[in-house]
């Protein structure tokens, strides 16, 4: 099976275990719509349209061949172009597979052992706004936090 082939059935299982609605799920995505001149695509983004209907990235799942083992070599491997996809992105939350095997992290360090302990879209979007509360709460109470630090918080791209 083909990578190809590995990303729609990754979709298939998005909108039908997760509940992602499937004008929700974006394929192919250039990392430059996120940073200009970063190098790179995302195979499979979960999105959500935020206050502003910019899309958010929620989750970024990152495909294989399915027959390429996802042992340690190849995990570390991956983890360069990995760690890319989150300083560009902000997702805190991806997914590597090769549609059998998969590894799942998380902002929360979470590390889990099947996939039914996967977020479902409601549960992310529930995630996104308690975290995006949490932030402007703290901008709120600190004003010089934004102005100490480069606004990168923002990481949506237009729809």
């Amino acid at each position: 099976m083909s990578k190809e082939l590995v990303k729609e059935r990754v979709v298939e299982y998005l909108i039908k275990e997760l509940n992602v609605p499937e004008d929700m799920i974006e394929i192919d995505t250039p990392l430059s719509e996120y940073e200009e001149g970063v190098e790179g695509t995302l195979d499979i983004t979960v999105v959500a349209l935020d206050e502003d209907d910019c899309l958010l990235p929620l989750m970024v799942i990152h495909c294989l061949d399915d027959d390429i083992d996802l042992d340690e070599q190849v995990v570390e491997g991956q983890m360069d172009f990995l760690e890319l996809i989150d300083e560009t992105t902000h997702v805190g939350r991806m997914i590597l597979t090769n549609g059998d095997q998969m590894m799942y992290a998380d902002w929360n360090g979470t590390e889990l052992e099947d996939e039914e302990a996967l977020p479902t879209y409601d549960k992310m979007i529930e995630e996104y706004k308690a975290t995006e509360k949490e932030y402007k709460d703290y901008v709120a109470e600190h004003p010089d936090y934004l102005e100490e630090h480069d606004h990168d918080h923002d990481n949506h791209h237009e729809n």
